[in-house]
């Protein structure tokens, strides 16, 4: 059984290779082809923005204050004004969620252990789970709860990424159903029933014409919460 002490050859391998994409830059799909992205573009960390309002929502009924960014990229969304209908809403993540401290933590980018050994009142993981292998994701879950006093959030997809590995792989390395993630968290739920979870699980799917649609459904456990999909908010344009 591997673990955070000990981690699988793989993990480490992948490890490896994000270190040299946070480096070097990353070979990425647009549209049909296949473009490079250099090292100032890769990895930012953007992506949360398409979860802002759900996380915002669980900061919110549980009255958090501290975050944890586990695989946070290089941290530029929290130095963003958000943006929603052409109109500033606010000034940073931090005041969206109205939140005091968010901690960024990134294994491809810093060793420091110390920032996950604390807890926090959310744990927040985009773009992250479905980039880990199989075999390390049942103690990369425990440790998010274990640094949680109050929720996890996370995303993941049952479909291939635009981003590719310097070895030419797909960098979602686990696609699974949305049974089989429930199944994940409701075990690592069971030594901490009293942490709000949620996943926001992506899907493809054919429409009714037969075009391939992306869904997002969520997975939790928040009884009282009413989370659901909604318009993204956004950083400034570029």
């Amino acid at each position: 059984m591997y673990s955070r002490d000990f981690p699988s050859p793989r993990y480490r391998q992948l490890i490896d290779f994000y270190a040299l994409m946070h480096q070097g830059g990353v070979w990425r799909r647009k549209g049909d082809e296949v473009v490079k992205y250099q090292a100032f573009e890769t990895f930012r960390g953007r992506g949360v923005f398409s979860h802002a309002k759900t996380i915002r929502k669980l900061a919110n009924a549980t009255q958090s204050t501290t975050l944890l960014d586990y695989g946070s990229g290089k941290g530029e969304q929290y130095s963003d004004d958000i943006f929603q209908d052409g109109e500033c809403i606010a000034n940073s993540l931090h005041e969206y969620w109205n939140v005091q401290n968010i901690t960024c933590f990134d294994p491809a980018i810093t060793d420091d252990q110390t920032l996950i050994t604390k807890t926090y009142d959310g744990v927040i993981a985009t773009n992250v789970l479905d980039l880990i292998p199989e075999e390390d994701l049942f103690w990369v879950i425990d440790l998010l709860f274990e640094a949680a006093d109050k929720f996890v959030f996370v995303n993941v997809m049952d479909y291939s990424a635009r981003t590719f590995l310097p070895n030419g792989e797909n960098a979602r390395v686990t696609r699974r159903s949305s049974i089989w993630w429930r199944g994940m968290f409701a075990a690592a739920g069971r030594n901490r029933p009293d942490i709000k979870y949620c996943i926001a699980f992506g899907s493809r799917r054919p429409n009714n014409e037969g075009r391939l649609v992306n869904r997002t459904g969520y997975l939790h456990n928040c009884q009282n919460l009413d989370i659901k999909s909604e318009k993204s908010v956004i950083p400034p344009a570029e």
